[in-house]
């Protein structure tokens, strides 16, 4: 039978060449080793571990290795079942956007028809949802000075990057820019990133040769604006948008 030192020895020289299985023998002695090891329970758990005599040591070292090599094995096995080309059962895919195969309109900067300066402003003393304190702020804005005479939205589209704005008696002034994405012939969808989080904009199309009728389908706004609802009815309702040549 060997001895403490024989038995600690050779735990040691096995944990050093790093097993992947637990001896027979080894086990078989730490196991005999608890058996016959008296044990003391305590309330008082120590924060650090009290000094162990040499077959404790051996059966706690011998212990910590089995642990650590099933460990160690259950991650590889983990780990290697994630390789291939199948997916995990719990991966759920982020929803897409499904596009149409091709834009129903080219690129290009699309201008809408000419509406007085004076037509906006009775505009927006007779919309109901707006407040006296927000119909007194959008008659502060550019479109809506009595000096000025001629209000045209216009857009443009350039490889998916979006911009709408207005022009005031020929000056331009961009209101908002998008990422722009046809969701069929006669749907498109803008997307904007602002400080508060994405807003979605869904825009019903009709297309005529170079000409684009627009209907605001549905207008996320910034804390639910009432002044930003006004502006985008106003810009998207300003058509038929013409493309320039």
């Amino acid at each position: 039978m060997s001895d403490d030192r024989t038995i600690e020895r050779s735990a040691r020289a096995w944990l050093e060449l790093g097993p992947t299985q637990a001896p027979h023998h080894a086990v078989e002695a730490a196991l005999r080793t608890i058996e016959t090891t008296s044990q003391e329970r305590d309330l008082r758990i120590p924060w650090r571990f009290p000094t162990m005599n040499p077959l404790t040591r051996v059966a706690v070292l011998v212990t910590i290795a089995i642990v650590a090599v099933g460990a160690g094995m259950y991650l590889m096995r983990s780990d290697a079942s994630t390789v291939g080309p199948h997916a995990s059962p719990s991966a759920t895919a982020l929803p897409s956007v499904h596009l149409a195969e091709h834009p129903p309109f080219a690129d290009g900067t699309y201008v809408g028809r000419a509406i007085k300066v004076s037509d906006i402003i009775a505009m927006i003393n007779s919309t109901s949802y707006l407040s006296a304190s927000e119909k007194a702020n959008l008659l502060t804005a550019p479109f809506a000075q009595p000096d000025k005479s001629t209000f045209n939205a216009y857009f443009e589209l350039i490889d998916r990057a979006y911009a709408i704005g207005f022009r005031i008696d020929g000056v331009s002034e961009v209101d908002s820019r998008a990422t722009a994405s046809f969701l069929d012939a006669h749907t498109l969808l803008l997307q904007e990133n602002l400080l508060g989080g994405p807003l979605e904009t869904r825009v019903g199309i009709t297309v005529d040769g170079n000409t684009v009728t627009m209907t605001l389908l549905s207008h996320e706004t910034p804390s639910g604006s009432a002044t930003d609802r006004f502006l985008g009815e106003l810009l998207y309702g300003s058509g038929p948008f013409v493309r320039q040549t």
